[in-house]
């Protein structure tokens, strides 16, 4: 073979070896980036729960109970089973709550309570007080108790409902914002 003969061949050779490279890489399946794993459950779980929140001074703001609480494994806010709470207001009076669910976002001192929401308020002077509703946020630090939905109060034979709530549980100041309505029962007098 001479040399012009095999540089020719070598030429063809390679020219074929392109070719075929080319239509290979032209027909072949895509490459599909390999598939994400699932995220694993991080959630952590806490039975028989009894959680004491503190406020700035030190004084027990809230008494949380629950008979099981979920958290992820690296957040703020725990989904709560049934939770009972209890605060005390500045002038001796206490507010227990009760809901089937309950979310508490520790970082926004934040409790939300949803589906049959229940406050019942204890005061030493007054019969007590019953707020219920459906949802209800509780703002642990500044102890105020707010609702969008509509909600209802009784007192006795009174009852007060209406739509918005904004509660003062340091104060024992509730007021309704919007289409409220009651039956007020006066007490009767002795002769």
């Amino acid at each position: 073979m001479t040399p012009e003969r095999t540089r020719g061949l070598a030429v063809v050779l390679g020219v074929a070896a392109l070719v075929s490279y080319g239509l290979l890489r032209f027909f072949a399946p895509e490459d599909k980036p390999p598939p994400k794993p699932e995220a694993a459950r991080q959630d952590n779980e806490i039975r028989g729960v009894e959680m004491r929140v503190f406020d700035k001074t030190g004084a027990p703001n809230l008494v949380l109970v629950s008979p099981r609480i979920v958290s992820p494994k690296r957040g703020d806010e725990y989904l709560i089973e049934t939770p009972l709470f209890d605060v005390v207001s500045d002038g001796g009076a206490r507010w227990k709550g009760e809901a089937r669910i309950g979310r508490l976002d520790i970082g926004a001192d934040r409790l939300w309570l949803e589906d049959e929401v229940r406050l019942v308020g204890q005061r030493p002077s007054r019969p007590s007080a019953t707020i219920t509703g459906q949802r209800i946020e509780f703002q642990m630090t500044e102890r105020v108790v707010l609702s969008e939905e509509p909600v209802a109060i009784s007192q006795g034979d009174s009852r007060v409902t209406g739509v918005g709530l904004r509660a003062d549980l340091t104060r024992d100041r509730v007021v309704l914002q919007n289409d409220v309505e009651g039956v007020y029962v006066t007490k009767k007098r002795k002769p």
